[in-house]
């Protein structure tokens, strides 16, 4: 990919692009008041009612960023860092422990962030007892000896190092996870996944916008805050919980001045749901998939994220109040009854103060 001429294309495109979606936005709204039209709707966003006798979770605090991986090593160009996938207590709901997997005793696990051309040695240890486990680095172009894969586990118990170079042109959203044999979805939706950044020397994109990582994942809990076994309906569907969470957190709510523009990376990392999301009245520009930064940004007023997939987006906060991630329908099949009341759900609340956002007035993109 030529960085440059992203850079160059952005400066206009994003411009445009904003406009394009905002119009796009409207014509929505003007939609969902048309007689026999039935958009999705999202007033409230509260339509994606949870199961019966779902746990209520608090919403409403402060987003969190996902804590860095220290980097333990002085040497330039290498990262070394240590990983231990063990059990540990969550508490998403009030006076209820929660049994989880967790990296580095937290769920989501510590965020990576490297570079391109850096040396990657993740020291590896497995500490569920009773349990094979692996890393896989997810999308990343790692050997196959090196990639987690399910024919070379890690016993319970035991360590091992990863070792392998991040290649030039390699800048993007990745993720990393389990992959042992039979036990790869059990082991994700039992906490352990976590969001591997690969940066570049030089990043395009204005660092004014920031850099947020959104890690999607979804919860089933038991009155007694444990996580229940699977069901029929699991093993046909895949399992699907009962609430979305952001970074670990229901509906968690960020700040941003008016006329800011943000740049975030979102993760699907649910075990088998896939998220139609949406910005309510804040246009949105993808500059970014699995693969990295797109040749030219491209304006979308809906996105769709199936499992595991990633996307980088630059959204416009033009007007003060709040602004909502919310979820779309999307019918991706279902076997049996039971299938997600997922339309509705808002996953992020951003509130847009009345503060305007004054950036350079000269951003220089092509650098």
């Amino acid at each position: 990919m030529h960085r440059r001429e992203f850079l160059v294309a952005s400066l206009a495109t994003l411009a445009s692009s904003t406009a394009l979606a905002q119009t796009k936005m409207d014509d929505m709204s003007n939609m969902d008041s048309m007689p026999g039209m039935d958009m999705g709707g999202h007033s409230g966003h509260d339509m994606g009612a949870m199961a019966k006798g779902a746990v209520a979770l608090p919403e409403g605090e402060a987003l969190r960023n996902l804590p860095l991986l220290a980097n333990e090593a002085s040497t330039p160009g290498l990262f070394k860092a240590k990983l231990t996938a063990e059990p540990a207590v969550a508490r998403f709901a009030e006076e209820l422990d929660t049994p989880i997997l967790a990296y580095n005793g937290m769920s989501p696990g510590p965020l990576i962030e490297a570079y391109e051309g850096d040396r990657v040695e993740i020291a590896f240890a497995n500490r569920i007892e009773g349990e094979q486990s692996t890393i896989h680095w997810h999308g990343m172009p790692v050997p196959a000896d090196q990639d987690g894969n399910p024919m070379d586990p890690v016993a319970a118990g035991a360590d091992r190092v990863y070792v392998f170079d991040l290649p030039e042109g390699s800048a993007g959203s990745y993720w990393y996870h389990p992959h042992p044999h039979g036990k790869t979805a059990e082991q994700v939706y039992r906490g352990l996944a976590g969001a591997f950044v690969v940066k570049a020397k030089t990043d395009p994109v204005p660092a004014e916008y920031g850099d947020t990582v959104l890690v999607f994942t979804d919860l089933r809990l038991a009155a007694d805050g444990s996580m229940p076994e699977n069901t029929m309906t699991d093993l046909m569907n895949g399992r699907v919980g009962d609430h979305v969470l952001v970074n670990g957190q229901k509906n968690p709510k960020l700040s941003v001045g008016m006329g800011a523009k943000r740049r975030f990376r979102l993760y699907n990392a649910t075990n088998a749901r896939y998220l139609k999301l949406a910005f309510d009245g804040a246009p949105m520009t993808i500059i970014g998939s699995d693969g990295g930064l797109l040749e030219a940004p491209v304006a979308a007023r809906e996105i769709l994220l199936s499992p595991a997939e990633r996307l980088e987006l630059v959204v416009s906060f033009e007007k003060s109040g709040p602004v909502t991630l919310y979820t779309l329908d999307y019918d991706r099949g279902w076997m049996g009854p039971g299938r997600p009341a997922d339309a509705g759900l808002t996953l992020l609340t951003v509130d847009v103060s009345e503060s305007a956002v004054n950036y350079p007035q000269a951003i220089d993109l092509a650098c």
